[in-house]
């Protein structure tokens, strides 16, 4: 017999990541006025320049770890 009872061993752990496509990566780690084109930012992914992972055919993003790409490598400095 199975049942759909939960054991309060057994915890949801949150995901440690959110993975989200181009489009709505875009959008979070972008401010409305400054949001490059989808097809620039897909660029960047084949330049290897921000991380993505590849899931089946589809391609998806962590946008943290977007954003902290892209402060490493498009780092303005004073001078």
């Amino acid at each position: 017999m199975v049942t759909n009872e939960s054991h309060s061993h057994e915890k949801s752990i949150p995901p440690s990541r959110v993975l989200v496509g181009a489009e709505e990566c875009i959008r979070i780690v972008f401010p409305t006025q400054s949001r490059p084109h989808k097809r620039t930012f897909l660029e960047w992914k084949a330049r290897r320049l921000i991380p993505f992972y590849k899931i089946g055919r589809r391609i998806f993003f962590d946008p943290e770890e977007v954003r902290t790409a892209l402060d490493r490598h498009f780092r303005i400095t004073d001078k």
